[in-house]
């Protein structure tokens, strides 16, 4: 009897090794706020990025993953930014090892010398470590156009909140009715309300307050 041919494993394709992608997530500022365990790219990265519109819970989402953060508004980012390209030298708050949160300042690129600062203050303390949070600007554009690429994709996360909507309104709703002490009747007149806002709901809401 002939033998039989060996069977021969057909040959594995090799994977193509890729670079990290970018980290992203949305969601609500409740949800990054609560119980649930936040990505760990959201938790290890040195720099964070925090977008969304206006009123939308930026602020206080950066001080929950950075507790111990010291915070610059814009204006006091304006600020260093001035001193540094006037003396070349960050003052202590940017250089500190300290984590820190950022609010990036409006119409980054009409203003090219700052937006290069703060790309050189980043990329700094990235490279040194420094946990790093930049909160999206008002004018929803500056961050996204000018900051963004400043590090390499392994380096960086990008959190993007929204509002609520359909039930998760309801119940935002509803919970804010139960904080203020009013029957959650009122919650019904706020159905179709546009735009929908955290401020928005809690300024009718507060008109119902005996």
């Amino acid at each position: 009897m002939a033998p039989l041919d060996p069977v021969i494993p057909p040959t594995r394709r090799r994977r193509r090794r890729r670079g990290p992608a970018p980290a992203f997530v949305s969601g609500t500022s409740t949800e990054f706020l609560g119980r649930k365990p936040l990505p760990r790219a959201v938790q290890d990265r040195p720099l964070v990025f925090l977008l969304g519109p206006s009123g939308v819970g930026k602020t206080r989402v950066a001080q929950h993953l950075l507790s111990d953060a010291c915070l610059l508004d814009e204006r006091e980012t304006l600020a260093h930014t001035q001193h540094y390209l006037l003396q070349q030298d960050w003052r202590s708050a940017l250089a500190s090892p300290q984590p820190l949160i950022i609010e990036s300042p409006s119409f980054l690129d009409q203003r090219p010398s700052f937006s290069s600062a703060l790309r050189e203050l980043l990329a700094a303390r990235v490279a040194g470590g420094r946990r790093t949070i930049v909160i999206e600007a008002r004018d929803g554009l500056s961050v996204q156009q000018n900051l963004l690429q400043v590090v390499p994709p392994e380096q960086r996360a990008t959190v993007v909140l929204r509002f609520p909507v359909g039930r998760g309104r309801q119940r935002f709703v509803a919970r804010v009715c139960d904080e203020l002490g009013i029957p959650r009747v009122h919650a019904r007149a706020l159905k179709d309300l546009e735009p929908w806002t955290y401020e928005a709901v809690y300024s009718r809401l507060q008109q119902h307050v005996p």
